[in-house]
Formats: C-alpha cells, structure tokens, sequence
C-alpha cells in the first residue's frame, strides 16, 4: 500500500504545511522547518520536526526536495508531563493558599469567640438567666471549632493520601452504586436520569475518592434542581487522550459565573443560599481528582444548568 505524506499527516497540521510547500515550489522561500504529527502504522501519532529544502537546476529549476524529519515525540511528552507537573503545582499551592486562609482566619475567629465567652462568664455578677444563656453559647461556639477541625481534618487527609497507589476502577459499576444510593433522592425529587457510560471504561484511581467524587457532583445536581422545571441529571463519558471524561449535567438552578468562577472551587464557598450547604463539597472533590492526576471544569448558566467535566487518567 502506496501512501503519501498527506495520507499520514495529522488532519490539523496539514494545511499549514502545503501552504510552505506551496512557497517552495513558487520560489518564494528555498526552506522551511515545522513540527507536525505523523501516524504510524498503529495509527499511533508521532511528532516529528520536518525540514523540507528546495534543490534547484543549473537553470533555476526546481529539481527535487529534500525532507529530514527528526522523532520528537520523546520530547513532546517530557514537555507534556512538565506542564502537567508545573500545573498541578500550581494547583496544589492554590489549595495551600486557601487552606492556610481557612487555618488563619477560621480558628483565630473560634478561638477568639471562646476567648471572649469565658471572659464574660468570669465576670461577677451574672445573673442565672445570663449564665445559662453563656454556657449555651460556649456550647454552640466549641460545636464550631470541632466542625472546623473537621472540615480541614477531610482537607489534610486529601493531602496526605495523595501517595496512594492508584487501582484500577470500573466506571459503570461504581456509578450504579452510587445511583443506587441516592435512589430515594431520585424518586422522591422525581430526577429523569440519563446515563451514557460505557461498559469497558476503566480509570485509575482511588476507589473512595472516586465514589465520593460521584456522590457529591450527582447529590450536587439534585439539591440545586429548579422547582420550576422537570428535573433531569445527564451522565455521559468519552475517552480524551490519556483520559476518560466524565460528564455530569443538569438543568437546575444553574451558578453565576461572572459573579463567582474563581470562587467555585473555593473552601466554604457556597452560592445559593441552602441552609444544609457547607462550602466545602466541591473543594475537597478538586482536590480528590487532582491527587489522582486528573481535572474538574465547570460550565454553567443562571437558570440554565450546570454540567462538571471531570478528566480521569484511563487505564
């Protein structure tokens, strides 16, 4: 089988370089040099820095061309999984930042609110009415340091699991069972669920951390419904390079993007209100993926809907 270069070009990069080709031959260059995608015989893309220089009769003809192509590929791939690296450094120091925010203000806040419930107990002359009403607030001020302990307990633990041998997980199975629990959820709210997840896709993974990933972006969806319109939850999944995209979408109430893109991530960041919301689901599911390698996008118009893209490394 006779095939031309043209035939083995990635489809992106062919334009570019028939139209360099397209100089040589007019004479309006002698040389050119790009990096371009091949495919192999596997169908395998190789990356390849391509040369191409005109050679030329006595006359001033063009006679013939020669090409050099050099593999890159193991170039392209260090480079990929640097910046990859430098991104989930950059990630990770994000997290810092506001974990450290979280630390500092959060515990300075409690402690100083002890701080100044036990003065006023220590005050003399306190009426009985008064002394009650102080030990209850001292009550509910040591419930509040204990749930922030707790909510940057989950954080660390993110953190420190990160070194966790990745396991082989099935996809499908895992988001039947955690359909399977929130089916009540399901039926009482009346959510039409699509799924779309084929049956051989496999990540690599944590197995927890990708349970509560689901769990958090379906209980997500089905919390933020709209009471306006018939509830509906679309899961779909495709294979994206070195990944398997999760899609998880719905029409509810939909986030505010201008107003809190940079905040949606964010810890104790919450958006509409909900009195059961604590702002620290979606943290803490950025930092699961993350630590696995992978990614979490969001799309998402007011009244609209929302859809999560979650990137996770395939088996």
């Amino acid at each position: 089988l006779q095939l031309t270069f043209q035939d083995i070009t990635h489809p992106d990069d062919l334009e570019i370089d028939l139209a360099l080709l397209g100089e040589v031959v007019e004479g309006k260059r002698s040389t050119y040099q790009i990096e371009k995608r091949y495919f192999d015989k596997e169908g395998q893309l190789v990356y390849i820095l391509l040369t191409v220089t005109s050679v030329k009769n006595l006359d001033g003809t063009l006679s013939h061309f020669i090409s050099q192509i050099v593999d890159i590929s193991p170039r392209i791939k260090a480079e990929k999984k640097l910046k990859n690296l430098l991104q989930l450094t950059t990630n990770q120091n994000d997290s810092l930042l506001n974990f450290a925010h979280i630390v500092s203000h959060n515990l300075r806040s409690n402690a100083a609110n002890l701080t100044m419930i036990c003065k006023f107990l220590s005050e003399d002359g306190l009426k009985q009415e008064e002394q009650k009403e102080m030990i209850h607030m001292l009550s509910r001020a040591s419930e509040g340091l204990n749930e922030t302990i707790s909510h940057l307990n989950e954080v660390v633990q993110v953190k420190l699991e990160t070194d966790k041998k990745l396991k082989e997980v099935h996809l499908r199975n895992t988001f039947d069972k955690i359909l399977e629990d929130v089916n009540a959820l399901i039926l009482e709210n009346k959510i039409n669920v699509n799924i779309n997840i084929p049956d051989n896709f496999n990540v690599k993974g944590v197995p927890a951390y990708i349970e509560s990933i689901f769990l958090n972006l379906t209980t997500n969806a089905i919390k933020y419904r709209d009471p306006e319109k018939e509830p509906t939850l679309t899961i779909q999944s495709y294979i994206e390079d070195q990944f398997i995209v999760l899609s998880v979408e719905d029409n509810g109430k939909g986030i505010d993007l201008e107003r809190y893109g940079n905040k949606i991530f964010g810890m104790y960041k919450t958006f509409h209100g909900n009195k059961d919301a604590r702002g620290i689901g979606l943290f803490i599911t950025k930092n699961q993926i993350e630590s696995m390698g992978g990614t979490i996008e969001v799309e998402s118009e007011v009244g609209v809907g929302t859809k999560f893209r979650v990137k996770l490394l395939k088996v």
